[in-house]
């Protein structure tokens, strides 16, 4: 696990926990409510990380994260 030292905020976070929690809901028509994977890595692309293979992470700090 590499760290990239930026970190979301905690509006962020809570919004991730969310995320995770509604993860196996679906809407009507089988949409998923939400991909917590996807919402992690655009929230790292809009804090400015640069673009990656896979999707990144996030640590219990709060501080995003990358394989590699």
């Amino acid at each position: 696990m590499i760290k990239t030292g930026i970190f979301a905020t905690e509006d962020e976070m809570e919004s991730l926990r969310t995320s995770i929690q509604v993860s196996g809901m679906y809407l009507s028509g089988g949409i998923p409510m939400s991909n917590p994977e996807k919402d992690c890595h655009r929230l790292a692309l809009k804090h400015g990380l640069p673009e990656i293979t896979g999707f990144y992470g996030i640590s219990e700090a709060g501080e995003f994260v990358k394989t590699e």
